[in-house]
């Protein structure tokens, strides 16, 4: 399933300019509708490629110290396993043109359940959206809900949720995305712009479950709590020499060398015109005084992640996260080491553009960088963000949860220009209910059969975990 150089994918927001009326484009939905039918976007097509082939091809693009931990972590279960293989759901999708909707929007790109999460508005709200968005690009939009729909089956099943209740479970989540479509549809253009989700609008208008209320409350009593001085007196200590040094905890916390370190302050340089003109006088009040690589996540583990300890005039800090941002893992498959580096240079806009279109409010700080010839993005490290483990809720409270994200993924769609062709596409259509339901629990099964696959490899003959 090798992709042909001249097919590597680019992130053109022109893509989307369709110089057409609001109604032009809902017929031009219905059109799709027609042409590509919803049993067709609804049709599992069992794949066979080499997922220990796949997954060793992106591994080649990050730091080898850290793929035994990487695979640790993925192969935790079915759901850890999904979530550090996006670039293969891609592949799978693509392989089919006639079941796709042809209808491009600005996408998440790995929109499971724990890449929803909250964060704080420049006011200091706490909202609610979509908050991982390194494979975000244009692309159709049932490939978001898909993944979505996925991750929504294998957590459930970890859960111990019995079969009828997942599908149960997925049509609801896929009248929600519908809902949140006919939503989105209602509003104006500027409206829409400005529209954000705080925690008080998800507890009083967007469920009606008790035990989901309960957990909403208590996020929002744990998340402001999530700052710069929180992780400063969690993940640093004073040297002997009284300076405020980041803790070392090999191989996720290791020190840099001075080249890198003094590459990572020349790029920080770069960061600062990225930002807005307001953020820029801010960050010229404080100095950077410590950076080390702490790797993240599950997908991301093995890349190059730093942290960089800010100390303003005051005394008072601020702690950035610079992460590579890497080509789309689909692409990333089909590229050697040396044009992986060379297609990164214009990674970073991409992730903060879409990131910008797609969260409403997103994080100030948010800016992009180049070291070494690699991309970068920034932006702040854990300021009041926190997440729902899914697999910590029980039945009520985990459909209440899906319903949420479906709803919110489809508001976040429509910021695109083309989404009145989704509308168009999805409006009162009931079988797309139970069409992606079935594809979920389908698509779920190959996920479980591919996990098992990448365990056998790296259990290898004797029977031991390959490092």
């Amino acid at each position: 399933m090798k992709t042909d150089k001249h097919e590597i994918e680019s992130f053109k927001i022109d893509q989307l300019f369709i110089g057409d009326s609001k109604e032009d484009l809902i017929k031009l939905g219905k059109a799709r509708r027609l042409t590509y039918p919803i049993r067709a976007i609804s049709t599992f097509n069992p794949v066979d490629r080499d997922v220990v082939h796949l997954i060793r091809l992106t591994e080649e693009k990050m730091i080898p110290e850290l793929l035994g931990m990487r695979h640790e972590r993925m192969m935790q279960n079915p759901f850890s396993y999904f979530r550090a293989t996006a670039g293969i759901m891609e592949a799978d999708l693509r392989a089919f043109d006639d079941c796709l909707s042809h209808i491009p929007v600005i996408i998440c790109g790995d929109s499971h359940l724990t890449n929803f999460g909250f964060f704080a508005s420049p006011e200091r709200q706490l909202l609610f959206g979509l908050n991982d968005f390194d494979e975000a690009r244009i692309g159709n939009w049932e490939f978001d809900l898909k993944r979505l729909l996925t991750s929504i089956v294998l957590t459930g099943r970890i859960n111990g949720f019995d079969q009828d209740a997942i599908k149960n479970v997925l049509r609801n989540s896929v009248h929600g995305y519908r809902r949140g479509i006919d939503y989105a549809n209602s509003f104006d253009l500027l409206d829409l712009f400005y529209a954000s989700y705080n925690i008080n609008d998800l507890i009083e208008e967007m469920t009606e479950s008790e035990q989901m209320k309960a957990v909403l409350k208590k996020v929002a009593q744990r998340a402001p709590k999530n700052n710069s001085d929180k992780v400063v007196k969690k993940f640093t200590h004073l040297d002997a020499d009284g300076q405020l040094r980041f803790n070392e905890n090999p191989p996720r916390a290791r020190r840099v060398s001075p080249g890198l370190y003094a590459q990572l302050l020349q790029g920080m340089g770069e960061y600062q015109q990225s930002v807005s003109d307001d953020v820029r006088v801010l960050l010229m009040s404080y100095q950077v005084t410590d950076i080390i690589r702490y790797s993240v996540g599950v997908g991301s583990w093995g890349t190059r992640c730093y942290l960089a300890l800010l100390t303003g005039k005051d005394g008072s800090h601020l702690v950035l996260q610079i992460k590579e941002a890497m080509p789309l893992r689909y692409n990333l498959s089909a590229l050697t080491v040396s044009e992986s580096r060379s297609q990164e240079k214009d990674e970073g806009k991409r992730i903060i553009t879409a990131q910008r279109v797609l969260q409403t409010h997103y994080d100030p700080f948010l800016g992009a960088m180049h070291v070494n010839g690699r991309s970068f993005y920034v932006r702040q490290f854990r300021d009041m963000k926190d997440s729902i483990d899914p697999l910590k809720l029980d039945l009520e409270s985990f459909s209440a949860y899906c319903l949420i994200c479906s709803f919110i993924l489809a508001v976040a769609h429509y910021e695109s220009p083309t989404a009145p062709m989704i509308y168009g596409y999805v409006h009162k259509q009931r079988d797309l209910d139970d069409g992606l339901a079935s594809w979920a629990l389908a698509y779920a099964d190959q996920m479980e059969r591919d996990y098992a696959a990448f365990s056998k490899y790296l259990q290898g003959e004797d029977g031991d975990l390959d490092d």
